[in-house]
């Protein structure tokens, strides 16, 4: 039997992952629905944090040339997938109205909100959109090690040395009444940005 580059990727991540002391701080326990927002250079733990709710999340994962073995890499490790983005045109607009449907149903929905190309650590709105739409609150994720590897990419994709010691945070559900578009985005992106330096201090990790 020929095994796929996604799936033998996917095995070799797991036995990757399971070198890791991961500690894992829920500021508050998720609910479902969920929009659950980190940065794309942050996402290398996801899929294993919450892979015990797998069958509950979607991740969207754009149409670019690289979202095809993205896509089939985190179908190997459970989750479902969304192909787009929540901006407008390429797909955008499909994705969108797809998650909106997902939400709805009570499936969650995990979304990179800088990504699929930047700039880097910037909220754009189609986050904030599609809580607002949906009622849905934003769970900010993110997380940081000892001992990694930034890579030279716009995203600055952080990669843990195996054997590291890892923290993930989950922060407190912000909810979108009472908030216009251009305020929620600022919210989450002020959140993530907190998490994110809360987190790189706590494992020493140096920019």
């Amino acid at each position: 039997m020929r095994l796929s580059k996604p799936y033998v990727a996917s095995l070799l991540l797991r036995a990757w992952v399971k070198t890791l002391k991961v500690e894992v701080e829920f500021l508050a326990e998720p609910t479902f629905p969920s929009i659950i927002a980190f940065w794309h250079g942050r996402m290398f733990l996801l899929p294993f944090v919450f892979r015990s709710y797998a069958s509950q999340v979607s991740i969207l994962i754009s149409r670019h040339r690289d979202g095809e073995f993205a896509t089939r890499l985190v179908e190997a490790l459970g989750f479902s997938t969304v192909r787009g983005s929540t901006g407008k045109g390429k797909g955008g607009d499909r994705a969108f109205l797809e998650m909106v449907r997902l939400l709805k149903s009570g499936m969650s929905v995990a979304i990179t909100p800088d990504g699929p190309r930047g700039p880097r650590e910037v909220v754009k709105p189609g986050v904030a959109r599609l809580s607002i739409k949906t009622g849905v609150p934003i769970y900010p994720l993110t997380f940081s090690c000892s001992r990694g590897k930034k890579l030279n990419s716009w995203d600055r994709f952080l990669i843990p040395y195996p054997f590291s010691r890892c923290k993930v945070i989950l922060g407190k559900p912000i909810y979108p009444q009472g908030y216009e578009e251009e305020e929620l985005v600022k919210k989450v992106e002020l959140e993530l940005q907190r998490l994110t330096e809360t987190c790189d201090g706590e494992m020493g990790w140096k920019a």
